[in-house]
């Protein structure tokens, strides 16, 4: 279980450094997409683990979970944004507000987990 979680952890910090350095141009707004499905499907691994050991979730999983889910979908409008309209306003604003919600996700996780 604990490996789950450690993957889980790696995997944030990587999708942190994907949403600074690539959420900003159209390619990168499509791998924030892949990046936070991967995340959240690791995310539902753990759970699942946690699960089948019958221990409790947290609490605060579900805002933890419904930041990530409110961060994909950020980037997956910013991405049809982009591609329909000429625009590059609004999908800069919908990339900054999954780069903000990546944040908080990582701030709930860490909360989860007890590390701050």
């Amino acid at each position: 279980m604990e490996i789950v979680l450690e993957i889980h952890l790696v995997v944030a910090f990587l999708v942190v450094l994907f949403a600074l350095a690539l959420g900003w141009v159209p390619l990168g707004r499509r791998v924030m997409v892949a990046v936070i499905g991967l995340q959240v499907l690791i995310g539902v691994i753990a759970a699942g683990m946690l699960g089948a050991s019958h221990q409790a979730l947290p609490p605060a999983i579900w805002p933890h979970v419904a930041a990530a889910l409110l961060a994909m979908f950020a980037y997956i409008i910013a991405r049809r944004i982009g591609d329909r309209s000429a625009s590059h306003a609004a999908p800069i604003l919908l990339g900054a507000l999954g780069l903000a919600l990546v944040l908080v996700t990582v701030w709930l996780g860490w909360h989860m987990a007890g590390r701050v």
